[in-house]
């Protein structure tokens, strides 16, 4: 009995640590954003931490990001719960080159310079556009394409049928809510 006891409490114990250590990498995770050197195009404002969150991870260039302004503003008006925020990696581009992009496209988010892609690198990012939204926990729920117009590289569909992004927006507070990855399409991002 003793023996059954003693292994009872030893799972318990390695139970609570492993979740213990789970909610601290999360909490890590919100930390480790807020240490990067983001550079807001419009503003001064922060990225706000511990918030559900979108990255989504754009190119002033690829014509595929230029395509997207729209639905991205219109998610932005949909969801005002969660913070959806335009990441442009590496040295190739300004602020002023960002706010420009910004303004032409009238972006109803901020967008940041990542320009040593700090955060890039944190979230694992590989492709112009693609998101990653995180919960409020700093949960990695949804990782990949905003929707499946553009099927494979120079291949858009007629009709869009998958409204992935969204639909990872409409479920981020459910308690059933389990993470969900797509292969985004779009331009690499490079080492600059």
């Amino acid at each position: 009995m003793k023996l059954k006891t003693i292994i009872l409490l030893t799972a318990l114990f390695c139970a609570n640590n492993c979740v213990s250590q789970n909610v601290l990498s999360q909490k890590a995770l919100w930390s480790a954003i807020g240490t990067t050197h983001l550079v807001n195009s419009k503003n001064n404002e922060k990225i706000v931490l511990s918030k559900n969150t979108a990255f989504v991870f754009l190119s002033p260039e690829c014509p595929l990001c230029k395509n997207y302004m729209l639905v991205l503003n219109n998610l932005v008006k949909t969801y005002p719960q969660v913070n959806i925020v335009g990441i442009i990696p590496g040295k190739s581009y300004t602020a002023k080159v960002i706010k420009e992009f910004g303004i032409e496209y009238e972006a109803q988010f901020n967008l940041y310079l990542d320009q040593d892609k700090a955060l890039t690198k944190l979230l694992l990012a590989k492709t112009t556009p693609e998101t990653v939204l995180l919960d409020q926990l700093g949960n990695i729920r949804y990782r990949g394409l905003i929707d499946n117009w553009q099927a494979t590289l120079g291949v858009k569909r007629k009709v869009i049928t998958d409204h992935y992004l969204e639909n990872a927006l409409k479920k981020i507070t459910s308690k059933n809510y389990t993470y969900t990855e797509t292969n985004p399409v779009g331009c690499r991002i490079n080492d600059l």
